[in-house]
């Protein structure tokens, strides 16, 4: 479990300087493109497109660490009409569906890459889509595994509250 935990760390700050990166990248990218039309009537031809697949990054990337604080997916209703104890066995079974969930469509999101990578659509320096979308099966992967550790977590938590409920009897 402390290894799980140590790489569900490394995760999170690995992804929020990729974060701090590409949202720079694309402030600098975003302020050259205004700067270049408005004052010399050009523009970089590949910087729209390149910021839209920034964008994708970040959203996944985003995802990544709305993952691991549990604020990605939470059912709040169910949560407040549920006992403590049932809390965090909906907790539990909720990131469980959604790591299963994710790695379906981490699955999908292969092919597709796959699918992209036989065509021959470039986009910048003529490097291949599959190097601007392979986020998006990466990101669902390290979603799902954030999910899992999350399932882990309070599954041991449980486990540890009711070792110390048989001790004290």
């Amino acid at each position: 479990m402390k290894a799980l935990l140590f790489v569900d760390r490394w995760l999170t700050r690995i992804t929020g300087w990729l974060i701090i990166f590409f949202l720079s990248v694309m402030i600098v990218m975003a302020f050259g493109q205004v700067v270049l039309r408005n004052f010399f009537h050009t523009s970089i031809e590949w910087g729209d497109v390149f910021l839209r697949h920034l964008v994708l990054w970040l959203g996944f990337l985003g995802a990544v660490i709305a993952t691991g604080e549990g604020r990605h997916l939470k059912i709040e209703f169910i949560n407040k009409l549920a006992p403590e104890r049932f809390r965090k066995v909906i907790y539990i079974a909720t990131n469980l569906f959604a790591a299963i969930v994710c790695y379906f469509l981490m699955r999908a999101a292969i092919a597709f890459v796959q699918m992209e990578g036989e065509s021959s659509d470039t986009l910048i320096l003529n490097l291949s889509m599959t190097y601007f979308i392979i986020i998006i099966p990466v990101g669902y992967a390290i979603i799902a595994f954030r999910f899992l550790v999350r399932s882990l977590t309070w599954g041991a938590e449980i486990a540890r509250d009711d070792w110390h409920i048989e001790e004290q009897h």
